[in-house]
Parts: structure tokens; sequence; C-alpha cells
């Protein structure tokens, strides 16, 4: 399987963290990890509240993520033309996430939407699948894009299998 980690396996990623060694021997075997820039985004986004609101110790975990972008550990798939214009169609299909219980704001939720319709524009564009915790939504964009496009090939949705991430 070739899938991109969404934010919710990335933002696992800590120093301390067993799935780091994981990402370590992928990228060492020549087979990086992908995760899509828009999850970049929402992780970066995530430390820098936490540290408006005071809590410092996320300023050495953020320093630390851009650290690990830049080793070239992770591999970051861009949202680049052909994926806007995906996630351009994807959001004209459905402009609102899926009713859920999540307790964040009306407004969070929306951005959210966005942004997983972005992620999964990107896997879909790059021809890659995605490895989520979120596995509703990212089915309900599997859905639109199989009618969307109808001859490409599905946007498989994988979650997570024991105490590890769905490995590619």
């Amino acid at each position: 399987m070739n899938a991109l980690w969404d934010t919710t396996f990335a933002s696992r990623l800590n120093p301390k963290a067993e799935i780091l060694d994981y990402v370590i021997d992928q990228a060492a075997q020549g087979t990086p990890v992908r995760i899509a820039a828009p999850s970049v985004l929402e992780i970066a986004y995530g430390y820098e509240l936490k540290i408006a609101n005071g809590d410092q110790r996320y300023r050495k975990l953020s320093d630390w993520f851009t650290r690990l972008l830049a080793s070239d550990v992770l591999s970051v798939v861009p949202l680049d033309g052909r994926a806007a214009l995906v996630a351009g169609h994807l959001r004209g299909a459905i402009p609102h996430p899926p009713a859920s219980r999540d307790r964040r704001s009306k407004t969070m939720r929306q951005a959210a939407w966005i942004l997983d319709i972005q992620i999964a524009s990107v896997a879909f564009a790059a021809g890659l699948d995605v490895a989520t915790m979120n596995r509703i939504d990212f089915g309900v964009l599997s859905d639109a894009l199989r009618d969307l496009y109808p001859d490409a090939s599905r946007l498989e949705v994988f979650g997570q299998t024991g105490a590890d991430p769905v490995r590619p």
C-alpha cells in the first residue's frame, strides 16, 4: 500500500514516540513516510495554539518537528495545481462535513473539513491512499471522489491496526 499519513497519524510523532522508529526505518530503506502539506499546516497550527496559550513545552516540540521536516525523514506531498483542482471539485460536491459528535465549534469543524478535503485531494492526485484515524470523513471523501472521477483509481482509506500505524 502506498499510503499518505493524514494529520491524525503524523501528529503522533514526537521525539519519544515509538512510531518515530518506524518513520526513521522507512527513511533509511529509501521509502520515507509521506504526509500531506495541509497536515504540516495543521500540526504547526496546533503547536502555535498551545504556545500562544502559554504552554512553552510545545516550543521545543515545534522546533523538533521543524528539524524533522528539514531532515527529509518525512516526505511532504504538496498541494499542487492538480490536487487544488480536485479539492475545489470536492468542496463543491460536499461543502460541509458529515454530521458528527465533534465538540469543536462549527467554524473550527468547517476549517478542519477543508483541510481534510485538501489532504484527500493531495493523496488522490498523487495516486496514494490515506492512513487516518478519521475514517468516517475520509470515507465520505473517497466516495465523493469515486462519483466525481468514476474512471480513476479509488482512494482507499485505512485506519489503525493494533497499536501500530498502517504501514505503506
